[in-house]
């Protein structure tokens, strides 16, 4: 069982740390939209996603040896890793309807569609078995998306994974002496 103090301490260092981790995430978006223009960027979009479970990791055991004096039980770890996630999730969603309301205005979706009209790419996207016109289709209906709805995707898809990460990292980085 865990105290109240305890719960505390948690939630007030997962946020400091959901902070962290939500600027990886605004840092991974920017260069996930970054790479429509530029291909070189996509880089840092895989660099972002790729580093998430390992920052998370390395922050919850900075939190076990630094706060908790090296011990920390499994539903404590998934607690830390849980709240932090959330925090981040939290901040992605809201850079993410920042993004989409203030900045983007069709850009992207007028971007995806641009690519999907290059002859070389219809040509692709028929090799992998993918009707070119059915996706200008798909892209067009989530063009009429709001962004709060990309907001609150992003949100959901974030909880979950995080979720499953939260249970993953609670088994690696629980340890009791």
């Amino acid at each position: 069982m865990i105290s109240l103090e305890e719960y505390t301490q948690i939630k007030a260092f997962a946020r400091q740390d959901g902070l962290f981790m939500g600027l990886l995430w605004i840092v991974t978006l920017g260069c996930f939209v970054g790479c429509m223009w530029s291909p070189e960027v996509e880089i840092g979009f895989i660099a972002g996603v790729i580093t998430t479970p390992f920052l998370m990791y390395f922050r919850l055991r900075d939190f076990r040896n630094k706060v908790l004096g090296g011990r920390i039980s499994y539903g404590k770890a998934v607690l830390f890793c849980a709240l932090t996630m959330t925090y981040a999730s939290i901040i992605i969603a809201a850079a993410t309807l920042i993004y989409f309301y203030f900045i983007d205005h069709g850009m992207l979706i007028t971007t995806l569609h641009n690519n999907i009209a290059i002859p070389e790419m219809r040509e692709g996207f028929k090799q992998m078995g993918i009707d070119p016109d059915t996706l200008d289709a798909q892209i067009t209906e989530i063009g009429k998306l709001r962004p709060i709805d990309f907001a609150f995707s992003i949100f959901f898809n974030s909880l979950f994974t995080s979720a499953l990460l939260a249970l993953f990292l609670g088994l690696i980085g629980m340890r009791k002496k």
